[in-house]
């Protein structure tokens, strides 16, 4: 009996993909490297979150505090202990109204979190003044300001689980920089402001003042007001003068942006411009545009930082690269020099070579990485595995002839393959079986004429013919002749056979 030849081939996947986040490793914190001259990053290591707690136990008259939003319990019961020992306490928070629609339209957020926000703040009635606004959106920690012992932290998380979760960056401030952000902050305490919290659950419309507080010119501090635009111009200033390097961290970016144009004009100089971002849908198109300049985009999961290094000056901020945050808004920011900006460099410099996605425009499945999530869906909910190599069984395929296997024709191999359960494959192997033809069920046996010799009657010999069976056998169907292989000794018969009556050998 002759056994299915087994065949197999492997071709190249070159289904076209669309636009996406490339996986080049882990997704791991980024906190591992401690504080470096007075940069402090968030992660498990909970260092950002202690700086914090540590501030506001050491705060001795005044706590000014500003966050997008609060929902810590640990920092809840460290300003209730500062109440009871006699601090006062301002706080500054994003309105309930802007913050609920977060959840549509940012990510970073869940409707969870604005609900742990607001039971935090029913709890701190009665203890602390908090006014908010819809555009407040900086992140900040004052103590003491009116004191030579004035502290403070600037910081691109919230004060909520990003502490511990986030890729982010606080800055400890010292006593001059520290005075200048409470002076932001009564800024926009008395200017801009639109509620206050007076008591739980309800809020009061703050009334304008006769003459709002001047922001006077920091040297370091810079920031996003109504009245002030510094922070824009800093950001701007530091993507044009570039002419080397430029590291950007960001959050948010917006393609109309003029932040966003002046990273490709430096691009388009022949700096060297990396952008660190979160790997989203909303981000995709301006991923697009920045690489098609040139510029690298990587990205992490828990990124939220926004951060500028350019050729040895540093500016860790609040505000993403858009016009919420550097045209309108409440923000901050700290410009970096010397040591704290050679940290800066060096935080993102690993952040560069550590983040797990890597924005490309067109994918090939031949690179090096193990994930690949279309740009236009969440890594969540789009990231699909890449494997080596799937294999496809096909339909097997019937040879013209039992002695011609090897010779039967090659089924289509399709070359693109958009993968399944199983993942998106590098290489398609296809495996088949070639068969050897069957006999027709109504095939009937042809046999040939045989001369035989018998003794006649009176002792001659009378020659006679007979049918008799080929060998191996022969049989007839619709006009078509067939030889009948019954086993791989009758191989060189069958062939022979074959060959003199124009059969095809089959088998049964």
């Amino acid at each position: 009996m002759i056994a299915p030849l087994k065949l197999s081939r492997s071709v190249d996947n070159t289904i076209t993909l669309p636009a996406s986040w490339l996986r080049r490793g882990p997704t791991t914190p980024m906190d591992d490297g401690g504080v470096r001259h007075g940069l402090v990053p968030a992660g498990l290591q909970g260092l950002l979150h202690a700086q914090l707690l540590k501030l506001i136990g050491e705060a001795k008259e005044v706590i000014l505090l500003a966050s997008f939003l609060i929902a810590d319990e640990k920092l809840a019961a460290a300003l209730d202990q500062a109440h009871a020992r006699g601090v006062r306490i301002y706080m500054l928070n994003a309105s309930e109204q802007r913050l609920r629609s977060c959840p549509q339209e940012d990510d970073a957020f869940t409707a969870r979190m604005v609900d742990d926000h607001k039971l935090l703040l029913d709890r701190l009635a009665g203890r602390v003044t908090l006014r908010s606004a819809e555009h407040f959106h900086a992140k900040f920690l004052v103590i003491d300001p009116q004191t030579p012992q004035a502290g403070g932290l600037l910081s691109t998380a919230n004060f909520n689980r990003a502490l511990h979760e986030g890729v982010e960056l606080g800055v400890e401030l010292g006593a001059e920089d520290s005075q200048a952000l409470a002076r932001l902050f009564n800024h926009a305490f008395w200017g801009e402001a639109e509620h206050e919290l007076v008591e739980l659950g309800r809020l009061a419309a703050v009334e304008a003042r006769p003459k709002l507080p001047t922001i006077p010119e920091p040297r370091a501090m810079v920031a996003t007001t109504r009245v002030d635009h510094g922070l824009r111009q800093e950001v701007l200033r530091l993507l044009a003068a570039a002419q080397k390097e430029l590291l950007v961290s960001s959050y948010g970016l917006e393609e109309e942006h003029a932040s966003v144009a002046a990273l490709i004009a430096a691009a388009g100089r022949g700096v060297r411009v990396t952008v660190l971002t979160r790997p989203r849908p909303a981000v995709k198109q301006v991923c697009e545009t920045l690489v098609a300049h040139g510029i690298r985009v990587v990205a992490h999961e828990r990124l939220h930082a926004k951060a500028i290094w350019a050729d040895g000056e540093g500016l860790v901020m609040t505000a993403n690269l858009a016009s919420q945050g550097l045209d309108a808004g409440f923000e901050a920011g700290i410009r970096l020099q010397g040591a704290q900006a050679a940290a800066l460099e060096a935080t993102v410099r690993s952040w560069c070579e550590r983040f797990p996605w890597q924005f490309v425009a067109r994918p090939s499945l031949q690179g090096e990485f193990s994930e690949i999530c279309p740009a236009d869906q969440s890594v969540r909910d789009g990231a699909r595995q890449v494997v080596e190599e799937v294999v496809q069984t096909l339909p097997p395929i019937m040879a013209a002839d039992a002695l011609a296997m090897k010779g039967a024709k090659e089924p289509t191999l399709r070359s693109e393959f958009a993968g399944d359960k199983r993942g998106l494959p590098r290489r398609i192997r296809y495996d088949w079986e070639v068969r050897p033809p069957q006999l027709p069920q109504k095939a009937r046996e042809r046999k040939r004429e045989h001369a035989v010799e018998k003794p006649g009657k009176d002792g001659t010999t009378i020659t006679t013919k007979e049918k008799v069976s080929y060998v191996p056998p022969v049989f007839e169907c619709d006009g078509r002749t067939y030889v009948l292989l019954r086993s791989d000794e009758e191989r060189p018969h069958a062939r022979k056979l074959a060959a003199e009556l124009g059969a095809t050998v089959v088998v049964r």
